[in-house]
């Protein structure tokens, strides 16, 4: 972690702790004035914010990368999956296969889980030390199962699948001991008409470093574009930056078989990038700067993996990485360099896997993805990362214990007015209690001169009567 990126770490834990001390003084002064009934509850306000204060500590130290994958159906997403992690273990079909989230964090001993859902009709469990067959086995019949059993019963919840492996992208990204580091396969873009997918896939990308994948052979324009469209829909709903998006156009080598493919594919790619460009201009306008220096990174993810694995030290995955190599990679392979190995490929000498699996990287592109992908990972770190820890600490802690603080606040006010209300009404009622009792009083004293008037009275006792009632008017 670079010191730049350490000094942004340490700036968020310094105002995060300033945060719960003020709250911690503004608390002692809110219990001095609120009544005693409302203690508790900010008491324990008090108790959450420093919870999640402290998990936001652990994960600042300890601080999770998210790379989800996503993109245009038979673009090569899980392909690409399999290049991150160096291995096939994700199933890889001809038809879309997305079947809710593949997670694949880092460990050393590889295990998958496949939790419970409401009506499985697939196999669910965990297992450990499985090969990387046995997992791409497990998953494809339970993604088979789910789509079929989707179509009669569309409500059928999507499984989920977790998957623990040493994958290549702990050693290629330059990240401190401490990242921990996932990979997200997301739901294809074809599914997003689907409600469920589509709340996966806004949920899980608002977090993550999107790879969004294209199938550079797909030659219906409109399509693509039409799929594009719908990728920046979901950013702009999210608010996300294009630090959060890296595109890549994959299956880059079908332009090999053009007699003038290096042109083809140059006029291809120029034509993507622009797209690309002018539709984030146009829907996320405060990014305009990001977006014009977009890069759009060229891969041809399978012949990519199948270099690393023609150099793994195991037997079998290395034979069978030249032999599917040389049947549908050749081009890329050269025949300066296949003419002088033997037929069979098992008979390969380690020079010769050696040269094979240089020129299959070069002519793959998988360096240029790999350092792509390094350096746009240690320039947007902080962004990556950053963004949902703060948030997560906001939503959970600190706006819980502003909203409580002022809901409270306002409904003691509120409780003061009315109380204020029913006492100045209570003095009205007094006041007019009283003006009617003196009425009634005044009346009640005057009645007695009244009667003397009507009974006939000497004139003395009358007028001494009138004098002593209009004192009692008075």
């Amino acid at each position: 972690m670079t010191q730049d990126v350490r000094t942004i770490f340490t700036e968020v834990e310094t105002r995060a702790k300033r945060l719960v001390q003020a709250w911690e003084t503004f608390r002692v002064d809110m219990e001095q004035y609120l009544p005693e009934d409302y203690h508790p509850e900010i008491q324990a306000l008090s108790r959450k914010l420093e919870s999640q204060l402290q998990t936001l500590l652990d994960e600042l130290s300890q601080p999770t990368l998210t790379l989800a994958t996503t993109g245009t159906t038979s673009g090569g997403k899980s392909s690409l999956v399999n290049f991150l992690c160096g291995a096939e273990i994700m199933p890889v079909a001809v038809s879309e296969m997305s079947a809710g989230v593949v997670t694949i964090e880092y460990g050393p001993e590889t295990v998958l889980v496949i939790p419970k859902t409401p009506d499985a009709t697939w196999e669910w469990g965990e297992w450990q030390g499985l090969k990387d067959s046995e997992i791409q086995r497990r998953l494809h019949d339970v993604m088979l199962a789910f789509i079929d059993g989707r179509k009669e019963r569309p409500d059928l919840a999507c499984p989920q699948f977790y998957i623990r492996y040493p994958f290549r992208l702990h050693s290629l990204l330059e990240l401190p001991s401490s990242t921990k580091i996932r990979i997200l396969d997301l739901p294809g873009l074809a599914s997003m008409g689907d409600e469920g997918n589509r709340e996966i896939i806004t949920s899980q990308a608002g977090q993550s470093l999107c790879l969004v994948t294209y199938n550079s052979a797909e030659t219906d324009q409109q399509k693509i574009n039409k799929l594009l469209s719908e990728v920046v829909g979901e950013v702009k709903k999210l608010g996300g930056s294009p630090a959060r998006m890296l595109f890549i156009l994959n299956r880059i080598d079908v332009f090999r078989t053009d007699n003038t493919w290096p042109a083809s594919e140059k006029r291809a790619t120029t034509q993507t990038v622009d797209s690309i460009k002018s539709q984030l201009k146009e829907s996320l306008v405060e990014y305009k700067e990001e977006i014009e220096a977009l890069k759009v990174v060229k891969l041809s993810t399978l012949p990519a993996l199948f270099s690393l694995q023609i150099r793994s030290a195991e037997t079998e995955i290395s034979n069978q990485a030249c032999t599917r190599a040389e049947k549908d990679f050749s081009r890329l392979i050269g025949d300066d360099i296949l003419k002088d190995l033997p037929r069979n490929q098992e008979r390969w000498q380690a020079y010769d896997r050696q040269r094979v699996a240089q020129r299959l990287w070069l002519n793959s592109y998988g360096s240029q993805f790999d350092e792509t992908l390094r350096k746009h990972v240690e320039e947007n770190f902080p962004q990556l990362v950053l963004p949902q820890l703060i948030t997560k600490f906001k939503e959970e802690g600190a706006n819980a214990a502003i909203e409580w603080v002022q809901q409270t606040v306002q409904a003691v006010l509120n409780s003061f007015h009315d109380k204020y209300e029913q006492e100045v009404r209570r003095l009205y009622q007094i006041r007019y209690a009283i003006d009617q009792f003196l009425e009634e009083s005044a009346r009640e004293l005057k009645r007695p001169f009244e009667d003397l008037v009507e009974t006939g009275a000497s004139g003395a006792d009358i007028s001494d009567a009138v004098v002593f009632t209009k004192n009692l008017e008075d």
